[in-house]
This record gives structure tokens, C-alpha cells and sequence, in this order.
């Protein structure tokens, strides 16, 4: 709380004390295909999957319940991913809500760089980033070499799991399809000192002191700068890809770890601050006898996360950021998922269905308070044991792999 109070003290700040103003971008490219193909630009594009029409089915139930912030799409139309490299690129990144690339002419990429407004809980256009409003700016830290950005704003930039996970991570899978894995000399991270930020990329064979971060890298200047574009483009939806590259990457560390775990898993939030069971005694006492084993992700380390959730054929879980690790599920497996009445999100709903999961949300009854956008995404939630064991029940009867892992 007290450094999300000083960023936002500074921000405020940089926005009334003018310094450095030269380095504020002087105006836009939208995209980063026509900066390539304008001679002497320093740039390079390179398209890997193609722009495509994304579907997601739910039931209008399911919507209805959803937050207002958090309706899900049932089709969005999702750019090319690509690659951008940047000659004498640089990256200012002093925010949660936006990450500026910026080109050796001083102009902001659109499509390379992230702009977000919690007014509106959404995107925005590049023309409104918030550097724009800037007024007082560091001077870039020179990076000689090639430096690709893993920065993806948003719940990444607050040293968030899945964010990591799902929106940073992937990109990799878009470096190493351009041919530029070997060229990368860095890595820029939010927090360099992140355990699993250290131990997902020492997998990949990348050291700790091939890691920078915005702590020391607010503004950096690279020889070459490498973005990766967004995952999911502007919208929600997950490519397949996304879960293509985390299972490539890391089931085989998975496969070292002599740890057996059971296929009836319930995960428990006790370990965090927020979102927690209060009736999880409750919850454990009806799962136990039926043969579920507690975990508390915080015990593991992430290749033992890894392995939990692919040795896994039946999952029980209050919604969090643990549960990106379904990435990591074999097809068929069933998550049956806790939500609190006033934070239901479509983010597991639409992975499970590109994974070929079953999918069985339980949504807890309502105090009368209104759903918003702040504090209440956070709030405890109690289970309705009896429901819960009416769910398991019409899973059992729907889902092979949860009779067979009884």
C-alpha cells in the first residue's frame, strides 16, 4: 500500500514539475508494421500468428453474475502477434497503468506499448497514454546489447503471478519464433528479486544478471530494444499458444520432481491476504473423506506447482492467481472454481475451455452490497458446503476423471 501510495504521490508530481521535457514523445506510430517499412527507421516487424476471430461459449447465467467490469466477450477479433525490434529503442515505465516504447525519432509505438484506464477499466489509444501528461522525466539508463521487454503492465507491473505467468511469459514463445532467442543479452522485468520470476526464467536458462527491472531501468535506452507484443492482443481471450508454450517449457521440469501428488486437489488460500475460504474447515471436511488432498501454493516451488497441476484430474479452488497453473493441466481435467459473489471473472472459464477442461463455477451468495471495481475484488468469500457437494455429485456424473481419480 505505501509504494502504491508513493507512485502515485510521484506520478502526480511528474505531471506538475517540468524536467527533461525533450524526452516526452513527440507525437504516435499506431502500429508497428508501417514504422518498418519506412526507410531508415531503425525498426523491424516481424508477424508470427496471424489476426484471427477468437470465440468463447458461456451461458447467459454465467454472464449475468459477472461483474460489471469483467463482462466476457463471446467473439473478439485479435490482431497478428509479432515481434518489434527497436534500434536506439527506449522503454519508460513508471507506472502500473502503462509501459511507453518509444522510437529513435521520439515518437510512442501504439501497438508496443501499454495504456490502460481504471475509469473505464479498459484499453485506451495510444494518443492518450499518460507520458503524454508527463512533465518531469528521468534520463534513460543506456543498455548496450539487445534488451527484450517482458513488461506487460497492469496486475504484471504489481508483481502479480498470473500476469507473469500468462501475460509476460508467453511472449518468449514470440522472441524465440522470430529467430532472436540467441541475440537477447536481457530481459526487462517488473522485479528482478521475484522468486518466481527467478525461477521460471533460470528454466529457460536465463541467469538473475540477465535480469532488469524498473526499479534500477525506469526509463531504459537500448543498442536494441525486442517487444514482444501483447498476448492477448486488446482483448481477454487466451490464444491456444499461450498454453501450447507453458507446457513446452516447463512440463519437462515437471517431470524431474520426485514429489507425488494427489489427483484430487483442493487448493487453499489460507496462505494469502485476500480472497480467502472463512468456512474452509468446513469445505476441507467435506472434501477429505471423499479423497482430496490441501495444498497451499506458497509451499512449492514452482516446478512442484507445475507437476501439482499436471499430475492433477480434479481441482477445487477459490479464484486467484494460483490458478493460471491450469496452463499446465492435461486435457479432461475438471476445475471446479469458488467465487465470491462479488468478484466473478470469466478469466478460468475461458482458459478451461481452451485447454479441453470441464469448467464448474460456484458462485457465493451476495450481502447486499454493491459489486465494484475497488476493495470488494479482494473480499473473503464463504462456500455453500451443500451446493459444493451438489456440484462434485453432477461432476462425478459428467466428468470420467473425477469417478476415476475416486
Amino acid at each position: 500500500m505505501l509504494q502504491r501510495i508513493q507512485r502515485r504521490a510521484g506520478r502526480i508530481l511528474r505531471e506538475l514539475v517540468p524536467h527533461n521535457l525533450h524526452y516526452r514523445p513527440v507525437g504516435v506510430h499506431a502500429e508497428s508494421q508501417p514504422l518498418a517499412a519506412r526507410a531508415g527507421s531503425g525498426a523491424a516487424y516481424h508477424e508470427i500468428m496471424p489476426a484471427h476471430t477468437s470465440r468463447l461459449a458461456f451461458s447467459a447465467e454465467f454472464y449475468d453474475l459477472c461483474v460489471p467490469y469483467e463482462k466476457p466477450a463471446r467473439e473478439e477479433a485479435t490482431p497478428p502477434a509479432f515481434v518489434l525490434t527497436l534500434a536506439q529503442g527506449r522503454v519508460y515505465a513508471d507506472n502500473y497503468d502503462s509501459v511507453a516504447v518509444i522510437a529513435a525519432d521520439g515518437r510512442l509505438v501504439g501497438d508496443a506499448s501499454f495504456q490502460f484506464a481504471k475509469k473505464v477499466w479498459n484499453l485506451i489509444r495510444p494518443e492518450d497514454n499518460n507520458i503524454f501528461r508527463q512533465r518531469y522525466f528521468l534520463p534513460p539508463v543506456p543498455v548496450a546489447g539487445t534488451v527484450c521487454s517482458l513488461l506487460s503492465g497492469g496486475g504484471a507491473a504489481m508483481g502479480n503471478y498470473s500476469h507473469w505467468l500468462l501475460d509476460s511469459l508467453p511472449r518468449l514463445h514470440l522472441v524465440r519464433e522470430a529467430g532472436l532467442w540467441q541475440s537477447i543479452d536481457y530481459f526487462l522485468v517488473y522485479d528482478r528479486h521475484n522468486r518466481f520470476v527467478q525461477e521460471t526464467m533460470g528454466l529457460l536458462g536465463v541467469a538473475p544478471e540477465r535480469l532488469l527491472d524498473v526499479q534500477t531501468h525506469r526509463h531504459l535506452l537500448a543498442d536494441r530494444l525486442v517487444v514482444p507484443s501483447a498476448v492477448r492482443g486488446r482483448g481477454r481471450h487466451f490464444p491456444r499458444w499461450t498454453f501450447d508454450f507453458m507446457r513446452t517449457a516447463y512440463l519437462a521440469a515437471a517431470a524431474r520432481v520426485t514429489r507425488q501428488f494427489s489427483p484430487l486437489v483442493y487448493i487453499s488460500r489460507r496462505d494469502a491476504a485476500v480472497r480467502r475460504v472463512r468456512n474452509e474447515a468446513e469445505v476441507e471436511a467435506l472434501l477429505h473423506p471423499l479423497g482430496f488432498a490441501t495444498y497451499a501454493l506458497s509451499d512449492l516451488s514452482f516446478a512442484e506447482k507445475v507437476a501439482l497441476f499436471a499430475q492433477a484430474r480434479v481441482l477445487v479452488s477459490p479464484v486467484g492467481a494460483g490458478l493460471a497453473n491450469i496452463g499446465f493441466c492435461a486435457p479432461g481435467t475438471t476445475l471446479v472454481e469458488l467465487l465470491p459473489y462479488h468478484f466473478v471473472v470469466a478469466d478460468f472459464l475461458e482458459m478451461s475451455a481452451r485447454l479441453d477442461m470441464h469448467h464448474y463455477p460456484l458462485v457465493s451468495a451476495g450481502t447486499g452490497d454493491g459489486a465494484g471495481a475497488g476493495a470488494d475484488r479482494l473480499g473473503d468469500l464463504t462456500v455453500d458446503v451443500p451446493a459444493l457437494a451438489q456440484l462434485l455429485a453432477t461432476a462425478r456424473a459428467q466428468a470420467p476423471a473425477l469417478t476415476e481419480a475416486s
